[in-house]
């Protein structure tokens, strides 16, 4: 006796059947998973209104030795997220990669929802730490104009950036990746930018700026790797007819199962022609 004899031939499997289950699989988990890099970053610089980074490798927050604050702008691409979405879940991974001499061990960093648009300029592009910040160039955001040098002048309304009360607060004492995950505050953020694209401003990173040497440098979107990353779940809108859009894998997954069914049994024929005597 073989060693197969104990066992059946499993029938073959038609495509239509398997395209059945991967639409029931698609149904089943309606979560769409998406990441994202900045689509602009940029650091405001308290001790000189003229100074900026926008291009640089690098974000900062916090104070300095001298007491002069730092703050990041972070904004991110949503428009690939169907409108009527749902947002599920969502995180914010930034990488601090060098933190001042001396930092006091009870820093902590914040988001804030911006509350109006800013620019990312050239400044800081030449590389370096950009710690100092430079020059400012037009478009640039800084400490006291959301696009530097633009005519009529477009200013915050408040120096240092308008924003709302913080979304999510984190320690932050050390270099290394950090996560704010979703708050309902981050969310119901992230879910205004989906319904309304207008108002996506992004989010401003507030370290401890009440003590000297709390300063922190971060990877930008510039940087190479380890750049800031969001990560978000959503539930696709439903259509009128109760229908949910399946997923980008499923409808290739359908289109390839479908295919296979079409051309199979042209090439089962050829073969039978070709086979006989």
């Amino acid at each position: 006796m073989s060693a197969m004899s104990g066992f059946e031939a499993v029938p073959h499997v038609r495509p239509w059947c398997l395209s059945l289950v991967l639409i029931a699989i698609a149904g089943a988990a309606q979560g769409v998973e998406m990441q994202r890099a900045p689509a602009a970053d940029a650091t405001l610089f308290g001790d000189e209104p003229g100074l900026a980074n926008g291009s640089g490798s690098h974000l900062f927050i916090g104070a300095t030795a001298a007491g002069f604050s730092r703050r990041a702008l972070v904004r991110f691409d949503l428009s690939e997220v169907p409108p009527g979405s749902t947002v599920r879940s969502a995180s914010l991974r930034v990488v601090i990669d060098r933190i001042a001499n001396g930092a006091p061990a009870d820093s902590v960093a914040s988001l804030h929802r911006v509350l109006a648009s800013w620019g990312e300029g050239a400044s800081g592009s030449g590389g370096g730490g950009n710690g100092g910040g430079e020059v400012a160039v037009p478009g640039d955001v800084t400490w006291t104009q959301r696009y530097h040098a633009a005519a009529p002048p477009r200013s915050w309304s408040t120096p240092g950036g308008d924003f709302a009360v913080e979304s999510a607060s984190i320690p932050m004492v050390s270099t290394g990746a950090f996560v704010w995950a979703g708050t309902p505050e981050m969310l119901a953020d992230i879910q205004g930018w989906v319904n309304d694209p207008a108002s996506n401003h992004g989010w401003l990173i507030h370290g401890s700026e009440a003590t000297t040497r709390s300063a922190k440098r971060m990877v930008s979107r510039e940087g190479g790797v380890n750049v800031p990353l969001l990560t978000l779940e959503y539930d696709p809108p439903v259509a009128e007819s109760g229908d949910v859009p399946l997923p980008a894998w499923a409808l290739g997954a359908l289109a390839a199962s479908l295919l296979g069914a079409a051309v199979r049994p042209r090439l089962r024929k050829r073969e039978s022609e070709t086979s006989k005597p």
